[in-house]
């Protein structure tokens, strides 16, 4: 066995060149890393700072220091669900969610009756994980969690059930309702009861401190250039939408300690504090991320399951950003290996975790930044080499620097499109803003936008009073739209609003247009459809003026119109992928 000094010389190397490399090009603010190797950890360091606006060394990260684990959230609502339908003799984890929740029926009258949690868990149900509805930045859920069930059940189908994997965050809100109906305990309450509070993960929770003693890693957000901008407060889920799909606070320590714990509960369950989980059905092959699946790469519950040599970071940001024969082969030259692992991506951070069974190893990677490409992906592929001494490692510097310039310009085509459209339509005026003014709300109406007159703003292209779009009707939900041709505007907002914002990165022009219909007179609109997605949802979101919800739909003029304005302004709780993306 080599020695862990050597080991850890290796590790370190990573650290000092690659990993600050990878943080500079890609704009982290904050990395803390762990690794454990034959049970024992053998490595920890950090990088980057707390907070970019504290430069102190007390605000330098440590093994301690708190990060949102979004997505990986997922591995611990399934263990605390493994509990449950392991203690139940009535439900288990094909019972049809209806038979669970009583107010949960599918759209799609082909899933009623079939539907079941492990269709949820393992991203298979075939329906759309589109987050329009909850999240469009500046740190807000736009939708109470008591909507949840009603909005999941309108969710649209977009492939065959249970034959591909499609990211669905909403399916891990609904566990965290079935978590808590099945238990009759909070999701936090009953999650600290039965998996936090067993292993002695203290700093691990849905509800952290946010006192200012507390070691805590602020969220970022990188610009193009590549600088950080700190969130402006801090944000959390206990009892959102999300607390159960992406809420967890962590720490590299306590997350170093899970890996382990999932790790033994699958060796060795008799003696496991998990052993009532179901650890070996959660990392267990449920579905192919790819069909037909040529390889080992499979969706469990909460954790990716795949075989080294391969191509891994299948969940992030990465393979969006660069096509999948550019993508490196982890382990390279070695030998086959089996992993499992999962990335996280939130506002401010993201996060990675892998799982080695064969030589009870676990590598963590945590940043306090939403980077220009999945950092966190490419800095632990990068320890993992030098874990294992890879005979072949890709140039993982290279690719941030790629994969970053990639998302620039993904990010620069739709802007571009939107000139281009308009540059197509010289001549074409938008009809009178009061055409346009009012409220429209979904089908279930639970959601709905107002449209409003307003001062003639920044980069308007007509000298004409713009429209102006806002979310649930809420100020800091307020977007610019801006006329393209005929009945139809635009919102779209280039990659540094995006970034102060808080707002995922969406390249598909369709989905910044805004598509009014006009009643039978044409003077005035009766209905609006946005949020297309090209080639999953080419007709949007449709919503019906709301005549009952009307206001005078004219925004009071202000002096200046600036996202730092907005944002100061901000006081509902969170997010904007999301996620995802969450």
């Amino acid at each position: 066995m080599v020695e862990p000094k050597l080991i850890a010389a290796r590790l370190a190397d990573v650290t000092n060149v690659i990993a600050r490399s990878i943080c500079n090009i890609s704009g982290v603010a904050g990395m803390s890393v762990g690794v454990v190797h034959h049970g024992e950890v053998i490595y920890t360091d950090n990088l980057g700072t707390r907070h970019v606006n504290r430069d102190e060394p007390s605000w330098v990260p440590t093994s301690k220091t708190i990060y949102n684990i979004g997505s990986i959230s997922k591995s611990f609502a399934a263990a605390a669900i493994g509990r449950l339908f392991h203690d139940s003799d009535h439900v288990d984890w094909y019972t049809p969610v209806e038979e669970i929740l009583q107010d949960f029926q599918p759209a799609d009258k082909r899933l009623r009756g079939l539907l079941a949690t492990s269709d949820f868990m393992s991203h298979r149900s075939g329906l759309f994980g589109d987050l329009s509805l909850a999240l469009q930045g500046d740190f807000e859920f736009l939708l109470p969690r008591q909507e949840l069930v009603r909005t999941v059940g309108q969710l649209e189908t977009i492939a065959p059930f249970r034959q591909s994997w499609h990211y669905n965050n909403w399916g891990y809100s609904v566990v965290g309702e079935i978590i808590e109906e099945l238990s009759g305990r909070d999701f936090g309450d009953y999650l600290d009861e039965t998996v936090i509070g067993p292993l002695n993960l203290s700093d691990t929770t849905s509800r952290p401190n946010f006192g200012d003693a507390h070691d805590f890693a602020d969220a970022h957000f990188s610009l193009r250039d590549g600088t950080c901008y700190p969130a402006p407060r801090r944000y959390y889920f206990k009892d959102s939408l999300f607390e159960a799909a992406a809420g967890i606070y962590s720490n590299v320590d306590e997350m170093l300690q899970w890996g382990l714990a999932i790790l033994r509960a699958e060796s060795n369950p008799d003696t496991s504090p998990l052993r009532h989980m179901q650890i070996s059905t959660l990392v267990s092959n449920q579905i192919p991320l790819d069909n037909p699946s040529h390889d080992f790469r499979f969706y469990g519950m909460g954790w990716i399951r795949t075989q080294l040599p391969g191509v891994v970071g299948l969940q992030g940001d990465n393979p969006e950003l660069l096509e999948l024969h550019e993508l490196p082969v982890l382990g390279a030259g070695g030998p086959s290996m089996l992993t499992y692992y999962h990335q996280s991506s939130a506002p401010g951070y993201y996060s990675a975790i892998f799982l080695f069974p064969e030589t009870e190893s676990v590598v963590v990677v945590m940043t306090n930044s939403m980077p220009l490409n999945d950092a966190a992906d490419w800095i632990i592929q990068a320890y993992i080499s030098a874990l294992f001494n890879f005979p072949t490692t890709a140039d993982y510097v290279e690719l941030a620097e790629r994969s970053g310039k990639s998302k620039l310009q993904k990010s620069d085509e739709v802007l571009k499109r939107m000139r281009e459209i308009r540059d197509n339509h010289p001549h074409d005026k938008p009809l009178p803003a009061s055409t346009y003014v009012g409220t429209y709300v979904n089908s279930i109406k639970n959601f709905h936008i107002e449209i409003l007159e307003g001062p003639t703003g920044p980069g308007h292209p007509q000298d004409t009073r713009h429209l102006e779009m806002r979310f649930q009707g809420r100020e800091s939900q307020r977007y610019q739209l801006r006329h393209l041709y005929g009945q139809v505007y635009e919102w779209a907002v280039d990659f540094d609003e995006a970034a102060k914002r808080g707002r995922a990165v969406i390249w598909d022009p369709e989905y910044f247009l805004v598509h009014f219909t006009l009643g039978a007179d044409g003077s005035r609109a009766n209905a609006l459809s946005w949020a297309a997605f090209t080639d999953v949802r080419p007709g949007g979101i449709i919503m019906h003026r709301d005549d009952d919800r009307e206001g005078n739909g004219r925004v009071v003029e202000e002096s200046s119109f600036s996202i730092g304005g907005m944002l100061r302004n901000v006081c509902c709780s969170l997010l904007g992928r999301f996620v995802g993306e969450l």
